[in-house]
């Protein structure tokens, strides 16, 4: 866990100072602002380092607004019904999580409820906030603390996951009971859809710039 800290905060100082480490050969270079359109790439490899957005505050901010008007009914609303012999029972994220932990899998249902809910919630809420005042153009001395805290939180949401085990199980049921897909499995899937897309369309150094920008003394 120190070392994952370590490792963010050495990335996200190089990102602040100007520098970039190449993803595939790791080699360390200056870059250059961007223009909305270009990209920078390793001079010794040719890997993608960064591609600037047309619209880099803007664009994660809606899809980051979108995440979070889906998280509730993602998380609240029916996911599955199953029908076993008769024996009819709803299932929902939370309800998943309370299974567990009155099953006496207390360590287990902590872990899901962080990873699956908790830590995601955080890191849109948080980033949310951030792109929000960036927008507004307003600064404000914790943004840079609650950026950095996003990126930190971001490595443990794990929707994905969540999602790919529950298309396992759903599989493993279709021959044991009749397995009926509720409004809440929509909202989970337009949630990962939207959380992925934030996260593709989020330009670091760009946050980082206009943070730098706005925040100087």
């Amino acid at each position: 866990m120190a070392g994952m800290k370590k490792g963010a905060d050495v990335e996200q100082a190089m990102e602040k100072s100007g520098l970039a480490a190449c993803p595939q050969c790791d080699l360390l270079m200056t870059h250059s602002p961007l223009s909305a359109g270009q990209r920078a790439v390793c001079t010794r490899c040719g890997a993608l380092i960064r591609q600037a957005g047309a619209d880099p505050i803007g664009k994660p901010l809606a899809l980051t607004a979108a995440a979070l008007l889906l998280f509730v009914p993602a998380n609240f609303l029916p996911i599955l019904s199953l029908d076993i012999l008769g024996h009819s029972s709803v299932s929902t994220m939370v309800g998943a999580v309370q299974v567990l932990y009155t099953g006496g899998l207390a360590l287990v249902a902590l872990m899901v409820f962080f990873c699956s809910i908790l830590a995601p919630l955080a890191t849109m809420g948080l980033l949310f906030v951030v792109l929000f005042f960036l927008r507004l153009r307003r600064g404000a001395s914790f943004l840079p603390g609650i950026f950095r805290l996003t990126l930190h939180l971001d490595s443990w949401a794990m929707l994905e996951v969540y999602m790919i085990g529950l298309l396992v199980s759903i599989v493993k049921l279709l021959d044991m009971a009749r397995v009926e897909v509720g409004v809440g499995l929509f909202c989970f899937v337009g949630l990962l859809i939207t959380s992925l897309a934030a996260k593709a369309a989020l330009d670091r150094t760009a946050v980082w710039e206009e943070i730098e920008a706005l925040c100087r003394p």
